[in-house]
């Protein structure tokens, strides 16, 4: 099985628990800051996928990390049991997917915006508003600058494109002209 469909029943599996015991923003919390602690430190990837080095080791390791972070008790016992099945080089990846799995669960959708320079605060919770009445959805927006997209911008929420930059714009007037030279 792919670690993909097998990263989301991990997730799915505690997302069910942290609903029911009304921790699930905090235990997808912790899993993202263990994620991120993991991810910052390349010693502690190949610390954890070493087959060398005994389960005992890498669990007090990962108590030390997970204590320096002050997480809950699920996400403790979640991460112990990810470490036992070997699946602990994935957390990144179950973090993603629990994210995404609490976010269906909660009505949310996160939308990505793009623009060829920064968006001023009014524009941009303007374009949230606008987003939440297309799709239903409490959304919360990550803006981000690119300047090769030239002008306007183009929102993604997850496989939805709205494009209304203007690279796309004289993309489609030029393809438009090289239509028209050949006829």
């Amino acid at each position: 099985m792919r670690a993909g469909g097998l990263s989301r029943r991990y997730a799915k599996a505690l997302v069910d628990v942290a609903a029911e015991q009304q921790v699930l923003e905090a235990v997808g919390s912790d899993l993202h800051a263990v994620a991120e602690t993991m991810k910052r430190t390349r010693e502690a990837a190949t610390f954890f996928e070493s087959p060398a080095i005994p389960l005992t080791d890498k669990r007090r390791v990962l108590q030390a990390i997970a204590g320096g972070i002050g997480i809950k008790p699920l996400s403790a016992n979640f991460l112990n049991l990810v470490l036992e099945k070997r699946r602990l080089p994935y957390l990144g990846e179950i973090a993603l997917a629990y994210e995404e799995l609490t976010d269906e669960r909660l009505g949310r959708g996160k939308a990505t915006v793009t623009s060829a320079v920064p968006l001023p605060e009014p524009i941009l919770h303007g374009l949230t508003e606008r987003l939440r009445m297309v799709t239903g959805k409490e959304i919360y927006l990550e803006a981000r600058v690119d300047p090769a997209i030239v002008g306007g911008f183009v929102a993604q929420i997850g496989s939805t494109i709205y494009d209304g930059s203007l690279r796309t714009q004289l993309k489609k007037v030029r393809e438009r002209l090289l239509k028209n030279e050949h006829h």
